[in-house]
């Protein structure tokens, strides 16, 4: 029996004709996808607005400002130092005092107020 006689053998050589014609596929829509990139950022229109768009979206870095030893000392060393809230604690002074938290520092803090 030869291998188009066999229904799997059959079925392999269709498979092997879609694998190809699939990576032929994908490697035309690959290059055209390449060349259509490189001529839109080439222009200096659309690299102006790409730049726009780059420093519109940039997440403002900053530092948290949590005082581990004290907020969290069953979990000091989990701080990563990228704030990503804000937590406004009660007043010490005149006023209540916001602080930039970073997420291991936020959930350590709120497991610390958990009732036990």
């Amino acid at each position: 029996m030869s291998g188009t006689d066999n229904p799997v053998g059959q079925l392999a050589a269709a498979w092997q004709a879609a694998a190809a014609v699939a990576a032929e596929w994908a490697e035309r829509t690959a290059a055209v996808t390449a060349e259509a990139l490189h001529k839109l950022t080439s222009d200096p229109a659309v690299r102006a607005v790409l730049q726009s768009w780059r420093t519109a979206i940039a997440w403002p870095r900053a530092d948290c400002e949590c005082a581990c030893a004290d907020a969290h000392p069953g979990d000091i060393g989990v701080c990563d130092n990228r704030a990503v809230i804000t937590r406004r604690l009660p007043p010490k002074g005149a006023s209540a005092v916001d602080v930039p938290l970073c997420a291991p520092c936020a959930v350590a803090q709120g497991v610390a107020e958990l009732p036990s």
